[in-house]
């Protein structure tokens, strides 16, 4: 089986292949289509005071509620504003001029998201400038620091600190080429597969007949005619018969499968019944 459909697979390797350059020069036309964004990325800390409670789980819980409604907050309308003051220098009109444009081209650029329950924020900016991209992640880190406290309304009893300074990416790693063309790739060789399967199992069958000689009625009746003598004097008898009937001898008796000699003389009897009646073992005792 594993055969047949590695040799189905071999005749129809091209449909693999047209599927494979397909996707390939989608994947390049979808990947060489977008703009080229570098990466600036750092972290954030977290610490709320701890006096207040005792329970490690209580801590943990609060943690994560802190760094996951802080991420949140970085998405809003409120902290874009604050974000793209004129102190930062940040080009705004790359955002867009209507408030669902810039909202949109924000979200699309900043990637905010907590650690897992460590308190931890990770914050990450795509520009196609680098400069840019690293004034947008010190403007964000700078706001949750000083108007951290507006949004989580603990007042002093909650701490941010920058443990991860800006870093920015010497290459662009938008659009991902490694990655859109790995999964070209795999669908290729995954659609080309399942097209070579619908192609096989749609075509018919094709069986080779053969042709069996099977002996004519008349010769199975002639070959039943002629009979057939059993000797226990073993091969050295066999040049002694002069009636020029075929002797088997008890030393090859277990090849025959005959059990005694079988003589059909009765013409109009149906030839089954003639060899089921000579073949039976009963007859031996009866004869």
């Amino acid at each position: 089986m594993v055969y047949s459909w590695w040799s189905i697979i071999k005749k129809y390797q091209s449909i693999i292949w047209w599927w494979l350059v397909g996707l390939l020069a989608a994947a390049a036309l979808f990947s060489f289509t977008q703009p080229l964004k570098y990466l600036a990325k750092s972290q954030l800390l977290v610490v709320p005071d701890y006096n207040q409670v005792s329970d490690p789980y209580q801590i943990s819980r609060t943690n994560e509620y802190l760094s996951t409604l802080l991420s949140q907050v970085v998405y809003s309308s409120s902290f874009f504003d604050t974000a793209i003051k004129p102190e930062y220098h940040i080009d705004t009109a790359y955002f867009g001029d209507t408030l669902k444009k810039r909202l949109s081209t924000w979200r699309k650029t900043i990637d905010v998201r907590p650690v897992q329950d460590y308190g931890i924020i990770s914050v990450k900016v795509y520009h196609p400038d680098k400069d840019q991209a690293n004034k947008i992640v010190r403007a964000i880190n700078y706001n949750l620091i000083t108007s951290g406290s507006y949004y989580h309304g603990l007042g002093d009893k909650v701490t941010i600190k920058v443990i991860d300074e800006p870093v920015v990416s010497n290459w662009p790693v938008k659009p991902n080429l490694p990655l859109n063309f790995s999964i070209a790739i795999l669908l290729g060789i995954v659609v080309g597969l399942i097209h070579i399967y619908i192609l096989s199992a749609s075509q018919p069958q094709t069986y080779t007949e053969v042709a069996l000689d099977w002996p004519s009625s008349e010769a199975v009746k002639d070959m039943a005619r002629e009979p057939v003598s059993i000797t226990s004097e073993g091969r050295a008898n066999q040049g002694d018969n002069d009636s020029g009937e075929p002797h088997i001898s008890l030393d090859n008796l277990i090849q025959v499968p005959l059990a005694a000699e079988v003589n059909i003389n009765d013409d109009s009897q149906d030839i089954t019944e003639q060899l089921l009646h000579g073949g039976n073992i009963d007859n031996i005792f009866t004869s």
